[in-house]
């Protein structure tokens, strides 16, 4: 009995992730990708605005390393919004869907660093400043419920998964010669 409830509480389907998204258990893929194109919306938004914020960085005399750091966030996010589209859609193994939960929490906790940066920046316009930390705030909140969404639903998302196959010796690995003779 005990075990039932240690099994329950650390598998995937249990726990608090499974409580904070019970309501996504019919169709997990689904609710993966839904929350994707959401996320989406919201990194396309930032690429917009972190232009935006180096055309009024570049205009008001701002700092060089702000106006890369828009820059390279804007490019940054738009390539997650291709690799995360072609992880989710095209090539879901382990081992991608990995990769893409990595590059999101690395580029979450980028977002939360970035709103603490052009919150408190005066040069530059303030208002597109703090819309850029505002968003760079919210898209740490969105791409952090993402990651949890996609850990709690990796078995879901997964169509392929690695190593599972016992009778695959690897694609492209010469078979052995029943002829050849070991010296």
């Amino acid at each position: 009995m005990a075990t039932e409830i240690e099994d329950t509480a650390i598998s995937p389907k249990g726990g608090i992730l499974g409580k904070l998204f019970s309501s996504c258990a019919p169709d997990p893929r689904g609710s993966v990708h839904r929350a994707w194109g959401i996320s989406l919306l919201f990194v396309v938004l930032y690429f917009v605005l972190a232009i935006i914020e180096l055309v009024n960085l570049e205009t008001g005399g701002g700092s060089i390393a702000l106006i890369i750091a828009s820059v390279w966030t804007g490019i940054v996010h738009l390539a997650l919004g291709v690799l995360g589209t072609f992880v989710l859609k095209r090539f879901p193994t382990s081992f991608s869907v990995g990769f893409l939960l990595g590059v999101l929490v690395v580029l979450s906790n980028q977002n939360l660093l970035l709103f603490a940066t052009f919150s408190g920046y005066k040069q530059g316009s303030s208002g597109t400043n703090h819309a850029f930390a505002g968003l760079g705030l919210t898209l740490f909140g969105v791409l952090s419920f993402m990651s949890l969404l996609l850990v709690h639903f990796k078995n879901d998302v997964v169509v392929a998964p690695m190593g599972d196959d016992e009778d695959y010796a690897g694609e492209g690995a010469p078979e052995p010669d029943p002829m050849a003779t070991t010296a």
